[in-house]
């Protein structure tokens, strides 16, 4: 049974290439652009991680995350955030909320494949 993964990211591009990208690893993808529809999708769905872009409308990755990891019911979901926020305090911010890793953009294809796979398999 494929594993599944929430993508939630604001850059069409982005999502499409990451979303081709997995599918042919054979992974499960959903895709949403805002933070509100992030929480309603993974209580609807329960993926099995979530890609987290930071800087989406209608709620930031910090929020969703918090959110995520706050509730029983998603806290055991492995989130990685993807962002352009490079800076320490950024990264800090995140892994204090419970993410399980920080990609900085740009990143490899593999790399990301590299942080989705050790993720679930620590997760």
């Amino acid at each position: 049974m494929p594993k599944k993964i929430l993508i939630v990211e604001d850059s069409r591009n982005i999502t499409v290439i990451t979303k081709m990208y997995l599918e042919n690893h054979g992974f499960e993808v959903t895709t949403v652009s805002d933070g509100v529809s992030a929480i309603d999708t993974v209580f609807n769905s329960h993926p099995d991680l979530v890609l987290l872009d930071v800087l989406i409308p209608r709620m930031n990755g910090y929020l969703v995350a918090e959110a995520l990891k706050l509730d029983t019911a998603t806290k055991h979901i492995p989130v990685i955030v993807m962002s352009a926020k490079a800076q320490s305090d950024d990264i800090k911010k995140a892994l204090e909320l419970g993410v399980e890793d920080y990609l900085i953009k740009p990143f490899t294809p593999e790399e990301l494949l590299d942080k989705i796979r050790h993720s679930l398999v620590e997760g």
